[in-house]
């Protein structure tokens, strides 16, 4: 039997019954899955914006609903690339974002659940900010954002493990950075583009954050803290 972690635990608490609610991609969310999987009273209504999860929740014996059947959203959780204390994240390697976003704007709250090394300071630079592209503008999209200390470079299958088209069928560019300092700058401008359709940078959608600590505690942030 799988032993239900410290994460998953603290997860669970903002779980009421009947709510509708998105599960995103990676680890903690998976073993969050797993654990509603034994708890079929709670009656919720769930949906994803990511393929793996679904088929994974479909295993588990949970009833899954398309995303586009949901208007609002009581809870969402995800995982993250990278994470700083103002609340942002990066959430490039999935390659999912544009639906991610669509579950963080129907979400009342949204919640990260991560590991207390991706909470820095500063966002990680090793990290890219992936924007999703139709394939007719990658090249002037390319050249429009190249810039001293900018390296662009289209994902290709072999790049990463993950995918290099996103589930719509368009391209992935990954920006790299010598720091992300100017993000915001950055990401703004190239959410402007004509071609581009999202960027994996959340700036203003993060409400928590429930990071495990090595010593398996964890530490919850919530957006209005810094209010």
């Amino acid at each position: 039997m799988r032993i239900i972690t410290a994460i998953t635990e603290r997860a669970l608490e903002f779980i009421k019954p009947g709510m509708t609610i998105s599960l995103g991609g990676g680890s903690n969310v998976h073993d969050l899955a797993v654990a509603l999987a034994t708890k079929p009273q709670l009656k919720l209504t769930l949906c994803t914006p990511s393929e793996l999860t679904y088929q994974a929740c479909l295993k588990l014996g949970l009833k899954m609903t398309t995303l586009t059947q949901i208007k609002d959203l009581d809870l969402a959780f995800d995982g993250c690339d990278s994470l700083d204390y103002q609340l942002r994240a990066l959430k490039s390697n999935g390659g999912i974002h544009t639906l991610e976003k669509i579950c963080a704007q129907k979400a009342q709250v949204y919640i990260i659940l991560t590991k207390s090394e991706r909470l820095t300071l500063q966002l990680n630079p090793a990290i890219p900010l992936t924007l999703e592209v139709i394939s007719p503008a990658v090249s002037t999209v390319s050249s429009l954002l190249s810039a001293p200390g900018i390296q662009i470079q289209q994902r290709l299958a072999s790049t990463v493990a993950s995918f290099a088209r996103t589930p719509s069928g368009n391209c992935l560019l990954d920006c790299y950075a010598q720091n992300w300092h100017e993000i915001t700058t950055f990401a703004h401008k190239a959410a402007s583009l004509n071609g581009v359709i999202g960027t994996s940078f959340f700036e203003d959608y993060v409400t928590n954050v429930l990071a495990l600590e090595a010593d398996n505690s964890v530490k919850e942030i919530r957006k209005d803290e810094f209010k």
